[in-house]
């Protein structure tokens, strides 16, 4: 499997979580900051693979999550995304909804 496709289902592992979580009203969005993988061994193309998504920190405006990717019991890769809350209309940070981070303390590691 290529480097990026451990990325793109690693963000869609996220995204699976991130579905269910609290929406408000003037939520804000939310975009990577910074993303970082490091690789233990390669998938092949009919591999089982296994995503696991954890919360590592909930800050101020940015949010941490880590998925673990195994396969066969073995791991495969380790990444850490970060993402921050911007205002939708003005891009600046914002404060994580309250709702959101008490939703998210269920999730961390």
């Amino acid at each position: 499997m290529h480097n990026a496709a451990y990325y793109a289902h690693a963000e869609a592992a996220v995204a699976g979580l991130w579905r269910h979580r609290p929406q408000g009203e003037n939520d804000p969005v939310y975009f990577v900051r910074k993303s970082g993988c490091t690789f233990h061994r390669g998938l092949r193309l009919d591999d089982v693979a296994r995503f696991k998504v954890a919360v590592t920190r909930i800050g101020a405006t940015s949010l941490t999550f880590a998925v673990a990717i195994t396969s066969e019991g073995a791991p495969v890769a380790d990444l850490e995304i970060v993402w921050v809350a911007v205002d939708p209309a003005t891009r600046q940070p914002v404060n994580v909804p309250q709702t959101v981070r008490d939703w998210l303390k269920a999730f961390l590691s």
